[in-house]
């Protein structure tokens, strides 16, 4: 009678657990129709536990995990619903095959989705974009199978937390580093309706020993109750975006003043818009602007447009960089490098293994734009890739990824291409309407042509450091390159210099006498960094300005064109100080007779001082002197301590 009784009992239990399991199913059902997965997930994996053999609760765990984008634990319920002959719809087949794409496994997915075309009719509004899908499984085989020889690191629990981690950005010299993060301890203490703290933008400074500092909360007024999002910081550091949602999706502009941010500032028309604009990038000579829209008239979703900073200082019409950049899919997170001509950007277009892939573009001599080359596998992957920032030596990218070793869902991760090992040559990429690619890798090596220089500039009696604009000319253009400013509270500058001119740098400071280098990078040099301490002088008697932007023809006292920025500069100076007497002298290196030298630095000096009697200065106000090879500067026994003997001088009478 007891085992009967016993029996009974578990016929009872049996019955009762399918009962307990579809109470839960229907009550994920209700949750799922009110797009809250999370706890969904939590109630089809209830039912599991009263029912492991439910395939419903198996296919739609599955789904709701591939929406929390906990794609591993996807793959899992979807291969187990699989092995219950579970039905999965079209919508279901594709969330299979993309959580098996995005966890690296495109050879796996190929054949749902080779399955699922056969299926469907070529009318189909499917059909289309699981043709794309079927490209991108392709193209991820392709990349996959011969993986570049690259390190990819994560930064570490110093950077990267439990949250998701984003759109890394950083100065130029990799100084600083900013991201974005849904950590804990957001300002407001505000959780979002996904449940995750809302957005908050933290920086980190980078110490002697190379490591980053631990990231704190930027703080106000970057930071507000709502979300506040990082896209893109200047080169030099002292320019920073941010995204915010209102809008319609609006970009803002904060700079650095000291060591405060000024308040965000909406960027307006015409960069702005009604519609989505969700990133930005800066040139490094601050002239040229990239932003990403979905306005009416583009390629097609998102597009990367461009303009110019106009004279008066507003920025122009934008320009659709159009093909082959822009797609009809979409482009996103722009990031023009400091050589002046290397764009980088997302795409989820043909030509990536999934989701978005970053690719590499050169502006060419004509302004069009060469064709985009796939940075290639393990630095994209099927999943997304996207805001990758570059340093200007080339040799650091910073991205966002999802990766094994992730902290949280996303984290930030180093490449260092200086660890890249590839004899490959590398390949373009066909045109979209061409979609094929060929299985060899590609190469993701990249050099910069391109001169970094770095320093403090301070007041050179007290050591205090001062806020200067920094002028760059093109001498044998005469035209202005840039014209960017050292921070007030620290003195720093950072200018970059690409190949393939001579540059005139000026530094200003009201009240102070200018200061002047020569730096001419030559195309072939590479990349290179100079540190470059500047100390300015104030106006007084006996304050010395060494012009280093007067050039002279070999041998003689004739003065290049080179020399007109340098020489207007000068004559701006005595304009603007008009009780200012000045004697000019010249001076040469240790090479040749002193009777030649003699001579030669005093024809040069004369030469500054008949073209500012040209340009209208009374003579009264000047004098020069010819100094030969008495007052050396540096050293006479490398060159370049005999370049900087040769100089002509100015000395405040």
């Amino acid at each position: 009678m007891r085992a009967l009784r016993i029996a009974a009992s578990l016929i009872a239990l049996l019955w009762a657990q399918p009962q307990k399991a579809e109470k839960h199913i229907r009550r994920g059902e209700e949750l799922m129709q009110a797009e809250d997965f999370s706890n969904a997930l939590g109630e089809y994996e209830t039912a599991l536990q009263y029912n492991p053999m439910s395939a419903e609760a198996y296919v739609n765990a599955a789904y709701c995990a591939w929406r929390l984008r906990q794609n591993r634990k996807a793959v899992e319920y979807f291969e187990r619903a699989e092995r219950l002959s579970a039905n999965l719809t079209p919508r279901l087949t594709v969330a299979y095959a993309d959580a098996l794409q995005r966890t690296g496994r495109p050879a796996r997915a190929r054949p749902l989705i080779e399955r699922l075309l056969t299926q469907l009719r070529p009318s189909d509004p499917l059909y289309s974009s699981l043709t794309i899908t079927l490209q991108h499984l392709k193209n991820a085989e392709k990349y996959m199978e011969k993986p570049l020889k690259v390190d990819i690191r994560n930064l570490g629990g110093s950077i990267n937390s439990t949250a998701p981690d984003y759109a890394p950005v950083i100065s130029a010299d990799e100084s600083v580093l900013l991201f974005t993060s849904r950590r804990s301890g957001s300002t407001g203490g505000k959780i979002a309706s996904d449940g995750l703290p809302y957005e908050d933008v933290y920086i980190a400074e980078k110490r002697p020993d190379g490591s980053w500092s631990t990231p704190r909360n930027i703080g106000s007024p970057l930071n507000t109750p709502v979300h506040d999002a990082c896209i893109a910081l200047s080169a030099d550091g002292q320019t920073l975006f941010l995204f915010n949602s209102d809008n319609g999706g609006d970009i803002f502009v904060s700079r650095l003043s000291g060591t405060k941010w000024s308040p965000p500032r909406n960027m307006g028309s015409p960069i702005n818009s009604k519609y989505w604009e969700p990133s930005v990038c800066l040139s490094a000579d601050e002239r040229t602007l990239f932003f990403v829209s979905d306005r009416p008239g583009g390629r097609g979703g998102r597009d990367i447009y461009m303009c110019r900073r106009l004279p008066n200082g507003k920025w122009s019409p934008p320009i659709n960089l159009g093909p082959p950049i822009n797609t009809p899919y979409d482009e996103d997170g722009p990031f023009f490098h400091p050589d002046g001509k290397t764009l980088f950007y997302s795409s989820n277009g043909p030509n990536s293994m999934g989701g978005f892939d970053i690719f590499r573009s050169e502006l060419q001599p004509d302004s069009s734009w060469s064709t985009p080359i796939n940075l290639g596998y393990p630095i994209n992957t099927p999943g997304d890739e996207i805001y990758f920032v570059l340093s200007a030596s080339g040799l650091h990218g910073y991205y966002a990824s999802e990766r094994e070793d992730s902290y949280g869902e996303k984290d930030i991760y180093l490449v260092d291409f200086s660890t890249l090992r590839t004899e490959d040559k590398p390949i373009a990429e066909k045109a979209e309407e061409d979609i094929e690619v060929s299985s060899e890798p590609v190469t993701v090596s990249f050099r910069p042509n391109l001169t970094l220089v770095t320093g403090i500039i301070y007041d050179a009696e007290t050591k205090a450091p001062l806020e200067a604009t920094i002028t760059i000319i093109d001498n044998v253009k005469g035209d202005t390159v840039a014209v960017l400013s050292s921070n007030a509270a620290t003195g720093k500058y950072l200018i970059s210099l690409p190949a393939g001119r001579n540059y005139g740098i000026a530094v200003t400071a009201e009240n102070y006498a200018f200061h002047s280098e020569n730096f001419i990078v030559d195309a072939s040099q590479g990349y290179r960094e100079v540190k470059k301490d500047i100390g300015l002088e104030k106006y007084r008697s006996g304050a010395v300005i060494v012009l280093r932007n007067i050039f002279f023809d070999f041998d003689k006292a004739t003065l290049r064109p080179e020399s007109k920025a340098e020489l207007e500069r000068l004559y701006q100076i005595l304009i603007e100080n008009p009780k200012m007497r000045i004697r000019i002298s010249g001076h040469t290196d240790s090479v040749g007779s002193d009777e030649y030298n003699q001579r030669l630095s005093e024809s040069r000096a004369k030469a500054v001082y008949e073209y500012l009697i040209k340009r209208g200065i009374p003579p009264e106000r000047l004098a020069y002197m010819g100094y030969g090879e008495s007052r050396p500067i540096d050293t006479n026994d490398t060159e370049e301590g005999r370049q900087n003997n040769r100089r002509v001088e100015v000395e405040i009478l």
